[in-house]
């Protein structure tokens, strides 16, 4: 959990109907290698992004695990992706002939990500935007292959979170 550290960067006042933008830094400050390490085909270190208006209702979402506990496409991970000889995506370690990106964050490093959202036009405020920087050791997906329908629901690490929030005028 002292591994990394979360800035996050917001206006401090949008407009109803505007397009907003949020910027998230994530650092490595405590690691003495790259975030995530060690089969980082498998470990999943992604960020949770989302913004509820004054009732609560949620205008954004991302990185939000479904029902099935799987990350949605377009998630914010930090991790590689490996290939089989095929080029087939693989967490199978001897099917592994390269790695098509690594996106894990080096020591010292910062790994920046941005995002957009739209305001609502009723634009109930203030808006709430909460950021977390979560982690487990593999998949979901993973678990279930393995183990079958006696899988358990793998835990899920909160590194760091922030809260953030933004005016509606």
């Amino acid at each position: 959990k002292s591994a990394a550290e979360l800035e996050v960067i917001a206006p401090h006042t949008v407009s109803p109907g505007s397009l907003a933008n949020i910027t998230v830094k994530v650092t490595n400050v405590g690691a003495g290698h790259n975030l995530p390490t060690s089969l980082t085909e498998v470990r999943q270190m992604w960020l949770d992004v989302s913004v509820t208006d004054a009732d609560g209702k949620e205008l954004f979402r991302s990185g939000a695990l479904n029902a099935t506990g799987d990350l949605p496409e377009g998630a914010r991970i930090f991790n590689a992706s490996a290939v089989d000889k095929n080029g087939k995506h693989t967490v199978k370690p001897w099917e592994i002939v390269r790695f098509e990106y690594n996106k894990t964050i080096p020591p010292k490093g910062t790994a920046v990500e941005n995002f957009s959202f739209l305001v609502s036009q009723s634009g109930k405020g203030p808006l709430a935007v909460k950021t977390v920087l979560r982690y487990r050791s593999y998949p979901q997906a993973v678990a279930n292959m393995l183990l079958g329908k006696s899988a358990p629901i793998l835990p899920v690490v909160d590194m760091a979170e922030k809260t953030l929030r933004v005016m509606v005028q």
